[in-house]
C-alpha cells in the first residue's frame, strides 16, 4: 500500500467519523419544568409545553353541631328524639379546588373546577358532586362567563364558621352566562341569564339578573335585581338587594361589617324561604373582628318577615370563635339561637352549638 492509497483511507475514514457523530444523539440541557406565574398569584406553575398556568388547592373539614338544646324534652316520647338535644349532626367533607390561567390573543383564559367528597353520619353512603364549574374570558372591555357559580344576586353569606342555625341569607350557586364590565374607578355592571330552576322556577327557562358594584379602600357597595320566571305561571316575581361591606382596619386590623337588605316579591328563594312563591324580605348584619394574631370572632344575624296569611317571622344569630395556629388550620366552635313566629302559631325557639376543624391548602 503506497502514500496516496492510506491518505485516501484515512480521509474516508474521518468523513465516516464525522457523519456517525453527527448522528450521535446531543444531551439535553436541563431544563426546570416549575416555572412560577407570578402574574396570576401565589402558588400557580406553568405546564411544561404550555401557556397554561394552573394552581391546585384544597380543603379538609370535620364539623358537628347538637340538636336543638331549647327542646322541650318532657313533651317529647323516647321514640321521637329528632331535633332535641340528643341528636346531632356531624360530617366530613373534602375539596379540592383546580384553577387555569392561560394569557391568549383574545383575553385571559380563565377555568374553575371544585369537586367536594363527603361522609354524613346521617347518610349510608359518600357524597361525590361537583361545585363551582366554570370558564371565563377576561377581554380589556369585560369578562364573560359561562358555567355553575355563585348568583349574581348573592353577596353577603355569613362570616360565622359552621353557623349552627339557619340564617335567611341568599346563597345559591347557578348554572349562568354572565357578562361583567369594568367601569373604571372599582366600578362594574353585570348582567347574567341563570337556570331558574335553581331558585325552583321553571323549567327551561332563565332568570334574567343585574348588578352594579363599587369597591374601594373603604369596603364595597352592590345592588342587584332578579326578574324571576315562576313555575306554573306566566307572570314573573322579581327581587332587589344591597349590600354593604365596611373595611374598618383603621380600628383593629381584620375588622369588617356588613349590611345587607333584600326584598322579593313571589321569588321566596332569593330570600332563602322554602316557598317559591312567598312574598317578603330580609335584613341582615354580620361582624368579624381579631382578637390576638391567632384568635378571631365573628357574628352574624338575619331578621326574615313574609307577607302571608300568618304574617310570619324568623330571627336568627349565630356567633363563633376560631383559632388559627398555622396558615391555613383553623378550630372553631360556634353558638346559634332562632325563634320563629306567626299569628295563631306557637312561636318556637332552637339554640344549637357546634365545633368544626378546618384545613385550607
Amino acid at each position: 500500500m503506497n502514500v496516496k492509497t492510506l491518505a485516501l483511507a484515512a480521509a474516508a475514514a474521518a468523513v465516516a467519523t464525522s457523519s456517525q457523530a453527527a448522528d450521535l444523539p446531543v444531551a439535553a440541557e436541563p431544563v426546570d419544568y416549575v416555572q412560577a406565574c407570578d402574574a396570576f398569584g401565589a402558588g400557580f406553575f406553568k405546564l411544561p409545553g404550555k401557556d397554561t398556568c394552573i394552581k391546585l388547592g384544597g380543603r379538609i373539614r370535620a364539623q358537628v353541631v347538637s340538636g336543638n338544646l331549647s327542646a322541650d324534652k318532657g313533651d317529647r316520647d323516647d321514640k321521637n328524639k329528632s331535633n332535641d338535644g340528643d341528636e346531632y349532626d356531624a360530617y366530613a367533607k373534602g375539596y379540592l379546588y383546580f384553577t387555569s390561567m392561560t394569557n391568549s390573543e383574545i383575553g385571559t383564559i380563565k377555568t374553575y373546577t371544585e369537586l367536594t367528597a363527603k361522609w354524613s353520619d346521617d347518610t349510608t353512603d359518600e357524597e361525590i358532586e361537583a361545585g363551582d364549574v366554570y370558564l371565563q374570558l377576561g377581554t380589556n372591555y369585560g369578562s364573560f362567563l359561562v358555567g355553575r357559580t355563585a348568583s349574581l344576586f348573592d353577596s353577603f353569606t355569613g362570616y360565622t364558621y359552621i353557623g349552627p342555625v339557619d340564617t335567611d341569607l341568599s346563597d345559591d350557586s347557578a348554572l349562568q352566562v354572565q357578562f361583567t364590565a369594568d367601569l373604571g374607578n372599582g366600578v362594574t355592571a353585570s348582567v347574567a341569564a341563570q337556570d331558574s330552576t335553581y331558585r325552583s322556577g321553571e323549567e327551561n327557562a332563565a332568570d334574567l339578573l343585574g348588578a352594579l358594584q363599587v369597591s374601594q379602600g373603604w369596603g364595597s357597595f352592590k345592588l342587584a335585581g332578579v326578574l324571576h320566571d315562576r313555575a306554573g305561571h306566566d307572570d314573573y316575581g322579581y327581587g332587589v338587594g344591597a349590600t354593604a361591606v365596611f373595611n374598618l382596619d383603621m380600628l383593629k386590623e381584620g375588622t369588617e361589617v356588613t349590611f345587607q337588605a333584600q326584598y322579593a316579591d313571589e321569588a321566596g328563594k332569593y330570600i332563602d324561604v322554602t316557598d317559591a312563591d312567598a312574598t317578603g324580605y330580609s335584613l341582615a348584619a354580620g361582624f368579624q373582628t381579631s382578637l390576638t394574631d391567632t384568635v378571631s370572632t365573628q357574628l352574624d344575624m338575619s331578621y326574615l318577615a313574609l307577607d302571608d296569611d300568618n304574617d310570619s317571622t324568623r330571627f336568627a344569630v349565630n356567633g363563633s370563635v376560631a383559632y388559627a395556629p398555622v396558615a391555613g388550620l383553623v378550630f372553631a366552635v360556634a353558638a346559634g339561637w332562632e325563634q320563629a313566629d306567626a299569628d295563631n302559631v306557637k312561636a318556637t325557639d332552637i339554640s344549637k352549638v357546634g365545633a368544626r376543624v378546618q384545613y385550607t391548602f
